[in-house]
C-alpha cells in the first residue's frame, strides 16, 4: 500500500548538497529519504517539551546540591572557629581547673546539640557573639 506524499522544493547550499549526495551514495539510500528522516528528527526535537522538563529537573537537583554544600561550608567554618576559640580559652588556663573542665564539657555538649540541629537543616540560634555574626554574614 502506497502512502500519499507531497512534493516540496528545497534549495540547499552546494557544500550541503554534496554532503547529502555523498551520504546517500555511501548509505545506499535516497536523498529524499535522508532529508525526510532529518526533518522528522528536527521537528520532533523542537516539538518535545520533555527535554526542557528533564533539564529543569536536573537544574533543580543541582540547585539543591549547591545550597546543601553552601550551608555545610558555613557550618564547617563555624565549627572551626568555635574549636579554635575553645582551644585558645582552654590553653590560657594551664593546667585547667575542675571548674574550667566542667564548663568546657557543658559548652561542648551544647555545641554538639546545636551542630546536630544545623545538620538537620534548622536555622542557627541567634547569637550576640560578634565573631559568629561575622562568620554567618559571609554565608
Amino acid at each position: 500500500m502506497k502512502s500519499f506524499k507531497t512534493r516540496h522544493q528545497l534549495f540547499l547550499p552546494e557544500d550541503m548538497s554534496r554532503r547529502l549526495a555523498n551520504l546517500a551514495k555511501s548509505s545506499g539510500r535516497a536523498r529524499s529519504e535522508i532529508l525526510v528522516e532529518a526533518l522528522d528528527a528536527w521537528l520532533t526535537r523542537r516539538a518535545s517539551p520533555k527535554t526542557d522538563e528533564a533539564i529543569g529537573i536536573r537544574l533543580v537537583r543541582i540547585e539543591r546540591n549547591v545550597e546543601w554544600l553552601r550551608r555545610n561550608q558555613g557550618l564547617v567554618w563555624e565549627v572551626m572557629a568555635r574549636l579554635v576559640r575553645y582551644q585558645l580559652i582552654m590553653a590560657s588556663e594551664d593546667p585547667p581547673t575542675a571548674q574550667a573542665t566542667a564548663a568546657g564539657a557543658k559548652l561542648f555538649s551544647a555545641f554538639i546539640d546545636e551542630m546536630a540541629d544545623r545538620v538537620a537543616g534548622n536555622e542557627p540560634s541567634p547569637t550576640d557573639d560578634p565573631t559568629m555574626q561575622k562568620l554567618r554574614s559571609l554565608q
